[in-house]
């Protein structure tokens, strides 16, 4: 690797944990995940502060900021196709998840309906209870298809570009924008311990294990980084590697609802954990042996 690009990486890595701790730390002083809408804005802001350490770089290196965007931002029609499909990656990722954690009783879809029946109770006090009941089957259903497929193309993927602009678009190209085991090591690794001071500072994702969740969660970003970098290198563009983002935020998390384990539990060993880490690299290597037999057969 030229040592230009060593040093665009040091800076481009730098700088994006700087700006990430410094939402952060203002989200703790401020209370901010204790508001919704706060919480929401503090989200976006810190995933689209990694575009603007990407821009930071750009302009200090004097590269266009618009021919850079150009270069990841393509649109065209078979961009478009990988877009809308991208998604569906991660509900493959999710049965290959299922899979490992029924039989070990880590994952209950009926617990996930106990929240939803229960949160419909609140709203809907003085219907009976097998019409709420018969409600909440369809309304967990409905979620996890078609509204989670929803969010992935829309408001998740929006502010999903936001990261995707600086891990799989300016740190992809100083490394040659091939989806190697090295470069799949090197984003990966980064954009996990890019998350470590909201997880230390605020608990983001892991309120009970802080310190084994910035592990959890950079192995976590290794794995999911590999589906990234091929819809990232394959189409051309960003935005499909924005979609199966969004999606992977839209859906994962139910991954943590859909199991009848205490919550500390939930964080070390399901989606999150050692279930979520081994089903991602699990699929990440059948991806891999599906190209590579593939590519001889053609």
């Amino acid at each position: 690797m030229p040592d230009d690009a060593k040093r665009k990486i040091l800076l481009f890595t730098s700088i994006s944990l700087l700006l990430a701790t410094l939402l952060d730390v203002s989200a703790l002083a401020f209370k901010m995940l204790e508001s919704q809408i706060l919480a929401l804005a503090w989200g976006i802001a810190r995933m689209w502060s990694v575009t603007l350490s990407a821009i930071i770089v750009l302009t200090m290196s004097k590269e266009s900021v618009i021919a850079s965007l150009k270069r990841t931002l393509v649109i065209g029609k078979k961009q478009l196709i990988y877009y809308l499909l991208a998604p569906l990656v991660v509900y493959l990722a999710l049965g290959v998840y299922v899979a490992l954690a029924v039989p070990t009783g880590s994952f209950d879809f009926n617990a996930y309906i106990n929240v939803v029946y229960e949160a419909l109770r609140r709203q809907l006090p003085t219907m009976p209870v097998e019409t709420v009941r018969s409600l909440a089957v369809t309304a967990a259903y409905l979620e996890i298809s078609v509204n989670a497929y929803i969010a992935a193309l829309t408001i998740n993927a929006f502010a999903a570009i936001g990261e995707e602009l600086g891990w799989r678009g300016y740190l992809y190209q100083q490394l040659g924008n091939t989806p190697t085991l090295k470069n799949t090591l090197i984003i990966g690794t980064i954009w996990g311990l890019w998350h470590a001071p909201a997880i230390l500072l605020l608990g983001y994702n892991y309120q009970a294990n802080r310190l084994p969740g910035v592990l959890l969660f950079t192995l976590l970003c290794i794995s999911l980084t590999y589906p990234l970098l091929l819809l990232r290198s394959h189409s051309g563009s960003l935005l499909p590697a924005a979609s199966l983002h969004g999606a992977f935020n839209a859906l994962w998390p139910l991954t943590l609802i859909a199991t009848t384990l205490p919550a500390d539990k939930r964080e070390i060993l399901l989606g999150l954990g050692v279930l979520g880490i081994l089903s991602w690299t699990l699929f990440d290597i059948i991806l891999h042996l599906t190209f590579k037999l593939n590519s001889r057969a053609r």
